[in-house]
């Protein structure tokens, strides 16, 4: 049994958190491919597991671990003696600006334990999981905790985000100078921030999520995905390397469902309506 199960955040928590999210496996070890994705906040609940990168490092999961944005596919190696259960969120730019101390360019591609970087009693929180009998009660714990870390805590640059986050929406190739019309900043000035706030700068964001949401297309039947293709890449190589580096997987591999990891977190489409478009569509 491989299962992963989706929640959206509440409204107030919408421009902070992506998903909350329960996944499950019984089949004692695993190996599979996770693309890459916003910064994530996971617990495991049981079992225990391995991040790989492709410089070829593996990093244990911590129990309680901060995942900082992932800029590429990355390898998931995992093993339990029983039910292998993590719990989970994403965090989207605004949540990591409103609740983690250091630069989002500084962890990329890092794994830290949660309680140095965050704030929250994480102990009892992971205790509080352990007991729920739920998907649901887990989310419900979750929210009231997350409430609970951002209160009084200062104030996200959410004009910023919530601008970048239009640019990425409105094409699958936006041109910076857009950007900089609407935000009035220079383009150094954006990409510092977008740095410090997605890990990356815009170019390289372009590439992430043009990659992302080409391979939702594919994953979930969306016919469009060839006109994307055809509009956002060179050539059929430049394609396959971009949506390969991002997802792990070539456009094939994709729609024959060769990782199951990656077709379950493609299902995040269907939260479509009850989370920000950026995450429905990738």
């Amino acid at each position: 049994m491989l299962n992963l199960k989706y929640a959206p955040p509440p409204a107030d928590l919408a421009e902070y958190i992506s998903a909350f999210y329960l996944f499950e496996c019984d089949e004692g070890e695993l190996v599979d491919i996770e693309r890459a994705d916003v910064a994530q906040f996971r617990i495991i609940l049981n079992g225990e597991a391995q991040c790989g990168f492709p410089d070829g490092r593996f990093v244990d999961y911590p129990c309680i671990a901060l995942f900082g944005p992932r800029l590429t596919a990355t390898t998931v190696k995992a093993h339990s003696d029983g039910m292998m259960r993590l719990f989970g969120c994403g965090i989207l730019p605004a949540g990591w600006a409103l609740s983690v101390r250091k630069p989002a360019h500084e962890c990329a591609n890092k794994i830290f334990p949660a309680a140095g970087v965050l704030k929250g009693d994480f102990e009892g929180f992971a205790k509080a999981l352990g007991k729920a009998t739920s998907f649901e009660e887990m989310v419900e714990i979750s929210i009231a905790n997350t409430r609970a870390a951002y209160d009084g805590l200062e104030s996200a640059p959410l004009w910023f985000i919530r601008a970048v986050d239009k640019w990425l929406e409105s094409g699958i190739s936006p041109d910076i100078g857009e950007l900089e019309d609407a935000t009035g900043l220079s383009r150094r000035q954006i990409e510092r921030l977008c740095k410090q706030t997605y890990g990356a700068p815009p170019k390289f964001l372009v590439r992430k999520y043009r990659a992302l949401r080409t391979a939702n297309a594919i994953a979930n039947g969306n016919d469009d995905w060839q006109s994307l293709a055809d509009e956002a890449y060179y050539d059929q190589p430049h394609f396959i390397r971009e949506i390969k580096e991002f997802t792990g997987l070539t456009p094939g591999a994709i729609r024959n469902s060769t990782s199951r990891i990656s077709q379950l977190t493609f299902g995040r489409a269907s939260l479509a309506g009850d989370v920000k478009p950026l995450v429905s569509q990738t």
